[in-house]
């Protein structure tokens, strides 16, 4: 993001997970009254859209004023929104506004005191009379949240498990800044082996939640242990155990047990892991979403779901400035990224036949990235050409080729293992995980 202030609330806002519908009835849905998509959204979208812009462009009291404003006129009130703008306000020597600000948002649903106490851009407030009062009031709102759970222990649980990911995450982060610009992948594999013990840990520990207790949705575990419980697959680098919570997720948000936006977002999470065009447009990469199925009508598809906020909104969230197409627009955009992939994938071919291993990697690292415009066969192709080369980086991409054709649960991937370009894979540790893989997807 462009601006620092939202940077942090976005940053500080994924450590909790906290998403950008949270409310106190997160799992109502938005009546087609109180939003369509039509061309002319609802004021709050639009007042929503223009204060992010604004804030990408300066911190300024203006952004402040638009954001409180659009938090006012949503028809679900977001506590997010309202700490944002406190955020804004108070490093302005704006205390009445961050005040007026901070009290909106615990009406919201706030209620981390650490955060609150902690944040940045509230440092200016510490020294007003009404700052411990303030936190008073937010620790009394986590008190009382806690008595509408079932299961507090087991949220407590949770919340362990989420820090002890974050943990491991912030350390392999330091240890990064440490290595020397021209260390090699497998130094940071290395380094980031814990986090991947990690992740082992927590989906373990999870799948023994679930066989105890079911899915820990709102009901059980609250709103954030909820969150925490759908976090968990989302990191988790297998698809499989991602599909096995997103049938589970499923079913609870249609019990009004778990919010929709966290079966939206692993939803598509599944469909970027296995690249595949998403359905909801939830899943964001470097400055635009990832490639969504019939883009124009995405809309429709976020309300029919129960999700508050359009695309555009979504994406401003994350720092992303997203025109939604038209059907017209998306029917041209969708022939050109094919006719790309294909373009790509034939130069693939060309040099592979030349023995150009670098630039065959990086024509058939192009074709995939355009998402749903290769077929599995012309994928397990691309995986029988690369499989001989000595080339680390032709070797990754082989992998992943095979793991995705796995969770996609291909036809004909019972195949891979008679094939005679894998034979010298076999010895390796690589092939064990293939192996695995396929045992799972039986």
């Amino acid at each position: 993001m462009k601006n620092s202030s939202l940077s942090a609330v976005y940053i500080c806002f994924l450590i909790l997970i906290f998403g950008c519908t949270t409310s106190k009835k997160e799992t109502e849905k938005v009546s087609e009254k109180e939003y369509t998509t039509n061309d002319q959204n609802p004021k709050w979208v639009s007042s929503l859209i223009n204060a992010y812009r604004t804030l990408n462009d300066n911190q300024s009291i203006e952004a402040a004023n638009q954001l409180y404003e659009a938090a006012e006129l949503m028809p679900k009130k977001n506590w997010e929104i309202y700490f944002m703008a406190a955020a804004v306000y108070a490093p302005k020597n704006k205390n009445d506004e961050a005040f007026l600000s901070l009290d909106k948002a615990i009406q919201a649903g706030l209620r981390d005191s650490v955060l609150t106490a902690t944040y940045p851009d509230l440092s200016n407030l510490r020294n007003d009379l009404r700052w411990n009062k303030l936190l008073h009031t937010i620790s009394n709102n986590r008190r009382t949240y806690i008595g509408t759970i079932k299961n507090p222990e087991l949220l407590k649980e949770l919340e362990e498990m989420w820090a002890q990911d974050q943990l491991a995450l912030s350390q392999y982060e330091e240890n990064t800044k440490a290595l020397d610009s021209n260390a090699s992948t497998e130094e940071h594999l290395l380094l980031f082996k814990p986090v991947e013990e990690r992740w082992e840990i927590n989906k373990n520990k999870l799948d023994s939640i679930i066989d105890i207790h079911g899915w820990p949705g709102n009901k059980l575990v609250g709103e954030d242990g909820a969150k925490i419980s759908w976090a968990i697959p989302q990191h988790y680098p297998d698809v499989f155990f991602k599909q096995k919570c997103l049938s589970l997720i499923e079913k609870a948000m249609k019990k009004g047990d778990m919010d929709p936006n966290h079966y939206a977002e692993l939803n598509d999470r599944i469909a970027r892991d296995t690249w595949q065009k998403q359905i909801y447009g939830a899943s964001m990469a470097q400055g635009a979403p990832y490639p969504i199925k019939d883009p124009a009508n995405v809309d429709r598809r976020r309300v029919a779901l129960g999700l508050l906020e359009p695309i555009e909104v979504y994406a401003y969230f994350h720092g992303i400035k997203y025109q939604k197409p038209s059907v017209e627009e998306a029917k041209i955009a969708l022939a050109a990224s094919h006719q790309k992939a294909q373009q790509n994938f034939e130069t693939f071919e060309k040099f592979i036949g030349q023995k150009n291993i670098d630039s065959a990697n990086t024509h058939i690292a192009n074709a995939i990235s355009f998402y749903g415009e290769l077929s599995n066969e012309q994928l397990y192709q691309a995986s029988l050409y690369l499989a001989p080369f000595e080339n680390e980086r032709s070797k990754r991409i082989c992998k992943k080729i095979l793991k995705v054709l796995i969770w996609r649960k291909w036809e004909g991937r019972f195949q891979i293992p008679k094939q005679s370009e894998f034979v010298s894979w076999h010895q390796k540790k690589e092939w064990l995980e293939i192996t695995e893989l396929l045992q799972k997807s039986q």
